[in-house]
């Protein structure tokens, strides 16, 4: 193998490699050896089969296995030989290659930068303090019981208005015919809150208990049953009765609907909840100020591809707001944008570089219980999918590198809040 150095610009690096032709053909036929045995020819018996018979029949797919393991294991030899340490996978081109010939490859990535020492004791960051106050805890229990209010039946002469319940039997008859999924009994509908299809909820305004009502509407044209978009329907509907909200009663009754045993317990909870709440908060402003001075202090060149990737990721995520109309500060001009989300790409790299060196060169680890966790947190973002989210990382182990960044990160952000 030769090696010729092409490029040596402050983190850029390129080089030539020439791998001979008599290794290329030595690493093909020990590939068609190890196949022989698997393989089956008429007229020859396994582990027999002749080099020449071989190559006739696989030498296509075989040199393509060839090339890339070749590839793979000259280029990690060449980064070995410089010492150096890529900050991304090498991008690789194949510049010649004849069957028979010499193969010459171009490869060129980043390296990571030198990233100075830190003077931990140098950073001074304002820790902030709180107490959570009674009237908040009363207030987001006060919502809970607003989420889940009761409904009492009202005088049985009461006409139900938008905001009141009614308890219905409906059937559905679709060309006078009654369809499936389209009737049910005892059924309370909120009039008002939207459950039912436009013009239902609006048609039971007025209607008391005893009363039957016979509902036309037509089914939304993107209706998710297709044999119903857009079809004229009648509802049978007879009301049992007219119901009233009720503000929930905040005892020990309703605190074991959430599976604690008294007011007091559920008082608790909240407060944990709260406090949490509070807490990420005052973490989320002591890293924004963590943040800020490392960047202020510690000063070195990020590798031009990490940049790039994360403005990429960036800038992909922005034009999807600005389709959305997510945020009317994007409304600037493109360069303008491009810049100032330019410089905060090369901020994110360059952080996460530094707080990835304190945790390398601090020894932290990244526990398995701590993995495991961070799957479970990112399964219950995915409610109903659980499983197939644990499947997923259990099948691709290589992606649970997505999830120790930011456990590391933690964890260097501990270890720096500890000693400045």
């Amino acid at each position: 193998m030769q090696v010729n150095e092409l490029k040596k610009d402050k983190l850029a690096r390129e080089y030539e490699v020439k791998v001979p032709a008599q290794t290329i053909e030595k690493k093909m036929d020990e590939q068609l050896q190890s196949i022989s045995a698997r393989v089956k020819i008429p007229g020859f018996r396994p582990g027999h089969i002749p080099a020449k018979i071989l190559k006739q029949r696989y030498g296509k797919s075989v040199m393509g296995e060839v090339l890339e393991k070749t590839v793979s294991s000259t280029s990690s030899e060449v980064i070995k030989q410089k010492g150096d340490r890529p900050a991304l996978q090498p991008k690789i081109e194949i510049t010649s290659f004849d069957e028979g010939k010499d193969l010459h490859y171009k490869m060129s990535y980043d390296v990571l930068p030198e990233i100075p020492a830190l003077a931990f004791d140098k950073l001074s960051i304002e820790q902030l303090t709180f107490d959570v106050p009674e009237q908040e805890v009363t207030d987001a229990i006060g919502r809970i019981a607003g989420r889940n209010q009761n409904y009492k039946a009202c005088d049985a002469k009461t006409k139900a208005k938008l905001g009141q319940a009614v308890k219905i039997d409906f059937t559905g008859y679709l060309n006078g015919e009654a369809f499936e999924g389209g009737a049910a009994k005892n059924f309370t509908l909120e009039l008002g809150s939207g459950q039912f299809i436009p013009g239902f909820e609006e048609q039971l305004v007025g209607s008391k208990a005893g009363d039957e009502v016979t509902v036309k509407v037509s089914f939304p044209e993107n209706y998710h049953k297709a044999d119903l978009a857009g079809q004229p329907t009648e509802f049978k509907v007879v009301v049992h009765e007219v119901l009233e909200k009720a503000e929930a009663e905040i005892n020990d009754e309703f605190a074991k609907g959430f599976g604690m045993e008294s007011v007091a317990k559920l008082r608790e909870a909240v407060e944990g909840q709260v406090r949490g709440e509070y807490e990420q908060i005052a973490r989320t402003k002591m890293k924004k100020q963590l943040f800020d001075q490392l960047d202020a202090a510690v000063k070195f060149e990020a590798p031009q591809s990490m940049v790039d990737l994360e403005f990429n990721n960036i800038w992909e995520r922005l034009q999807q707001a600005k389709k959305q109309g997510d945020d009317e500060s994007l409304n600037k001009p493109e360069d303008e944008l491009r810049n100032e989300y330019q410089a905060i790409a090369e901020r994110r790299v360059r952080l996460g570089l530094l707080l990835a060196e304190i945790g390398r060169s601090n020894n932290l680890k990244i526990s398995q219980d701590e993995l495991s966790r961070a799957v479970m947190d990112h399964a219950r973002m995915f409610p109903g999918q659980e499983k197939q989210v644990f499947e997923f990382y259990r099948q691709n182990p290589s992606q649970l590198e997505e999830l120790r960044g930011p456990i590391l990160e933690e964890k260097a952000v501990d270890f720096i809040l500890e000693k400045a």
